[in-house]
């Protein structure tokens, strides 16, 4: 029994899916807008954490990943450790491309809105988004004194009581989760301020808004780090809440590259429409 597979596919769906979706916003904010900014540099740097947490996920798969841990015992207990280096490692690549995805998308915000609430409102989340997820990441290899004992438990060392970091870890996991759907909810305040007709607000409203899916997914996600607290068979028990991140990151940077595609989809309908 084995779920490999699945975090093969899931993982590289999604780097890919936000790959080529970063890439057409880069194309249309470079060549068609000639307004490249900030915020598509980070989406970029999103993209690129994305996919090395997709590349690490695929190794550890090959190592034993999504096996349970009494097979990958008796294959070659080297591999235990192995699995455990690299999810540590892409735990903190999922992070700093689930925040550097909501920085991006949260920039572009401020690239629209004129209103200054929104402008501080704005600020307040990137400054505590990246704050938390800093940590977050940081902790990951600080728990114990020797970081080594985090995949080799054989190497003595005194860590922080456990539900410590997990604690932390739900905490990040909600406060993601929230602010997928504040930054989602956001244009609806703003929108019908702009220079546009009914049918184009609303359709700019909704592709800024989905988000929403970015939230949903982590809330999932976060259900996940609650249940694998419990369970001793780390390889077989990992890996839902790997690729439920790797989807709430993907999900951002879509959502996030949509509403800048604009243009892009203007083109191809009067393209259509002209034939």
């Amino acid at each position: 029994e084995s779920t490999a597979g699945t975090v093969r596919i899931v993982m590289w769906v999604s780097a890919g899916g936000s790959a080529l979706f970063v890439a057409l916003r880069c194309y249309v904010r470079a060549a068609k807008q000639k307004a490249f900014g900030i915020d598509d540099v980070i989406a970029v740097v999103a993209t690129l954490c994305l996919i090395a947490y997709a590349i690490v996920c695929t190794m550890a798969s090959y190592k034993g990943l999504g096996r349970h841990i009494l097979y990958v015992e008796q294959t070659n207990p080297q591999h235990l450790i192995d699995v455990a280096l690299l999810a540590n490692i892409g735990e903190s690549l999922a992070i700093m491309a689930c925040t550097l995805g909501k920085t991006s998308f949260a920039v572009t915000l401020m690239r629209i809105v004129v209103q200054p609430w929104i402008h501080h409102l704005l600020w307040f989340i990137i400054i505590t988004m990246n704050l938390v997820n800093v940590l977050a990441a940081i902790f990951v290899f600080v728990q114990c004194e020797n970081p080594r004992h985090l995949w080799n438990p054989a190497i003595p060392s005194k860590c922080w009581p456990t539900h410590v970091f997990t604690d932390f870890s739900l905490f990040v996991g909600a406060y993601s989760g929230a602010q997928d759907f504040v930054l989602a909810l956001l244009p609806w305040v703003f929108i019908w301020r702009l220079q546009m007709t009914t049918r184009e607000k609303l359709a700019i409203a909704i592709a800024m808004s989905l988000g929403v899916f970015a939230g949903a997914t982590a809330i999932v996600k976060t259900t996940y780090l609650v249940n694998l607290s419990a369970k001793s068979d780390f390889t077989y028990a990992l890996p839902p809440l790997l690729w439920w991140a790797a989807a709430e990151d993907g999900l951002t940077l879509v959502a996030s590259s949509i509403p800048v595609l604009r243009p892009l989809l203007m083109m191809l309908v009067g393209s259509s429409a002209s034939k």
